[in-house]
């Protein structure tokens, strides 16, 4: 039986790099770090010699997001479109999403779009762009306006 959501899991190149991102352009705290190794790691991801760097961020809501680096086996290259089967993207609620796109934009992110705007019955009801961190995993803000 299912209880509640746990983290969402991203895999990157550089431990350090994507903590730093995640920390300074995001926000996010550092809420745990460890390395995986030895017989749990071998069995539960099916790779023998499985050699990991994690750290675990956190806003304080409940969620975490968990960044994996591959030591052994190494990850392999590859980014999926939004539209590619496996792709997955995390997604924050903010407030002032015009103001972080512009913050962001000057720290490099790379986004697919400026903000959009939904509206319904002539009224505006969302905005939201996506982009993707320094790995190629894809993010979503979301700023409710009505």
């Amino acid at each position: 039986m299912l209880k509640s959501f746990f983290h969402t899991g991203f895999v990157v190149r550089d431990l350090e790099s994507s903590v730093g991102f995640y920390k300074d352009a995001l926000g996010l705290e550092i809420i745990g770090r460890y390395e995986r190794h030895g017989e749990f790691a071998q069995k539960l991801l099916g790779f023998p010699d499985a050699y990991l760097k994690v750290a675990f961020l956190s806003m304080g809501n409940g969620h975490a997001l968990e960044l994996i680096q591959y030591v052994v086996p190494p990850s392999v290259e590859g980014q999926l479109p939004k539209n590619a089967l496996g792709a997955s993207h995390l997604a924050f609620y903010v407030e002032g999403i015009d103001q972080l796109y512009h913050e962001l934009d000057q720290k490099g992110m790379q986004f697919t779009n400026p903000p959009a705007t939904l509206t319904e019955d002539g009224r505006a009801i969302r905005k939201a762009l996506y982009a993707q961190d320094p790995d190629g995993n894809w993010l979503e803000f979301v700023e409710l306006l009505a």
